[in-house]
């Protein structure tokens, strides 16, 4: 389904409602940007275990976000969590020092 099924459907729903799957590698900042999406505190995030579901009302819109942990045993997984999800999210963090042997 693409960007613009999505937003048709939405539009011609009376529930404008949204699966949205947060994908990346561990300590991305995916469980960051939930909590902010949120308006909850950010200074003490610990790596997500499994997963993290948490539904967020914006604007009019209920938004189920599913926080996916990044860690190396959890990705195999990953793919269990596509179906029915309208729009994926994919978290990246450049941080240079972690991503130094990738670099050279």
């Amino acid at each position: 389904m693409g960007l613009l099924s999505i937003l048709r459907r939405l539009k011609s729903s009376p529930e404008k409602e949204l699966r949205i799957l947060l994908l990346g590698l561990d300590n991305a900042g995916k469980t960051t940007l939930l909590k902010k999406l949120a308006s909850e505190d950010i200074n003490h995030v610990t790596p997500t275990q499994g997963f993290n579901i948490k539904t967020v009302q914006s604007e009019g819109f209920k938004l189920n976000v599913w926080d996916i942990g990044g860690q190396k045993k959890i990705r195999p997984y990953w793919k269990n969590y596509f179906e029915n999800t309208d729009v994926l999210v994919s978290v990246f963090s450049f941080v240079i020092d972690r991503h130094s042997a990738w670099l050279s």
